[in-house]
């Protein structure tokens, strides 16, 4: 009997997590496809090409499809802040540090890193 509880319990759990939609932070592996669409989709569009969006205040801005994932990743962690190196800028970089920093803020380094990459495979 505890050994059908507990495979209940185990196939619940199971079908749970598998449905559950990411969440940044919860030390799972990063899945940058799902932290673009979430995050960063919305300005640059599902294949980082969108160049303007009309939202609250008209923006433009180069596209991100394809860039190098060194620069993308230290930019993405200039927007977020918290680094004191002297190779880091500050996140008001551009002109959208505020809107940035706020699509950055939960992400850690790992997860920024695998952005990055994903970006760069935008091609």
């Amino acid at each position: 009997m505890k050994r059908v509880v507990f495979s209940m319990l185990l196939a619940g759990v199971g079908l749970v997590a598998a449905e559950a939609p990411y969440k940044s932070g919860l030390l799972l592996p990063p899945q940058a496809d799902k932290i673009y669409a979430k995050e960063c989709a919305i300005c640059h569009g599902k294949d980082g090409k969108q160049t303007s969006f009309t939202g609250i205040a008209r923006a433009s801005y180069a596209p991100i499809a394809g860039m190098d994932t060194a620069v993308l990743a230290k930019m993405l962690k200039e927007y977020r802040g918290g680094i004191k190196a002297k190779d880091y800028q500050f996140p008001n970089k551009y002109g959208y540090g505020a809107v940035m920093k706020s699509a950055t803020q939960d992400l850690s380094w790992e997860e920024i890193d695998a952005v990055a990459k994903y970006v760069n495979g935008l091609k």
